[in-house]
C-alpha cells in the first residue's frame, strides 16, 4: 500500500501576502510541515501542490521534496481541496505511473504537530475499514444557539425551535483542524464534480482529538502568528 503525502499551498492568499512561505522564527511557514511530513516513517513520498512560482523558489532552494506546478483553475479562491488533491494523485499516474491507495493531507498554515501523529492516521486508517481518518478537536459552541442576521439587519436564530438550552444538554462538537486528514484515494475519485463540505472524507471517518490547542493553531491572519510564536516559545522554554 503506498501511501503520498500532499502539502498543498495556494500563492493567492488574500488576507496575508505569501502567508506559506513567510518568516517564523528563522524558517518559511510551510517548512515546519514539510519537515513533519519528511520525518513520517509511513509516508512513502511527499509532493507540495502549488500554482505559485515563488512558493516553489523557496521550496526548492529548502527542502529536498517533489514540486508539483498546480493549474490556475485548481488555485482559485473558491476551488475545492479536492480538486487539488486529485490533480496531483493524476499528474503522478499519468506522468509517473506512480500510482498511491491513500493520501495524506497536511495544511501548510498549521506549523505545530504533535510528533507522530502523521504516522498514527495513517496507522489508524490503513488497519480499518474506514474511508479516511482526521484530527480534530472539541468546540465549546453551540452553532444552533448562534444567530444570524436577516435582510432588516435584526439577529435571527440560525435554527429555530432549538431542543435544549444548556450545553449540557447537546452532543459534543468537533471541528477538523487541518493538521493531518489521511484518506483513500478512490474517495477522491468518487466525490469528483461534487460540491458538499468534506464529501472526499467518505463516510467512515476515524477521529483523532487533539486535547492540546497548541495543535490545532492555524495561520490566517497577522494576529495569528503571534499566538504561535507566543505557544512555540512556550515548547521551547
Amino acid at each position: 500500500m503506498k501511501v503520498l503525502g500532499i502539502i498543498p499551498a495556494r500563492g493567492g492568499s488574500k488576507r496575508m501576502k505569501n502567508k506559506n512561505i513567510l518568516d517564523l522564527n528563522g524558517k518559511p511557514l510551510i517548512g515546519y510541515t514539510i519537515e513533519d511530513a519528511l520525518s513520517s516513517r509511513l509516508l512513502d513520498r511527499v509532493v507540495v501542490s502549488t500554482d505559485s512560482d515563488k512558493i516553489a523558489d523557496v521550496v526548492k532552494n529548502n527542502y529536498d521534496v517533489q514540486i508539483i506546478k498546480r493549474p490556475p483553475e485548481y488555485a482559485k479562491d473558491d476551488s475545492p481541496i479536492e480538486e487539488a488533491l486529485l490533480h496531483t494523485v493524476e499528474y503522478l499516474q499519468q506522468e509517473e505511473q506512480y500510482t498511491v491507495d491513500v493520501v495524506v493531507w497536511m495544511q501548510a498554515n498549521v506549523p505545530i504537530r504533535r510528533k507522530g501523529v502523521i504516522d498514527e492516521a495513517v496507522e489508524k486508517l490503513i488497519n480499518s475499514n474506514a474511508d479516511s481518518c482526521v484530527t480534530c478537536y472539541e468546540i465549546d459552541q453551540i452553532p444552533e444557539a448562534m444567530k444570524i442576521m436577516n435582510e432588516q439587519e435584526r439577529l435571527i436564530p440560525i435554527v429555530k425551535d432549538v431542543d435544549g438550552v444548556r450545553k449540557q444538554e447537546f452532543p459534543k462538537r468537533y471541528l477538523l483542524d487541518g493538521s493531518v486528514l489521511a484518506l483513500r484515494v478512490k474517495n477522491l475519485f468518487k466525490s469528483r464534480g461534487i460540491r458538499k463540505a468534506h464529501i472526499y472524507l467518505g463516510e467512515e471517518v476515524i477521529p483523532i482529538i487533539q486535547e492540546k490547542k497548541i495543535y490545532t493553531l492555524e495561520i490566517d491572519v497577522p494576529e495569528d502568528l503571534t499566538l504561535i510564536k507566543y505557544y512555540m516559545g512556550q515548547i521551547s522554554a
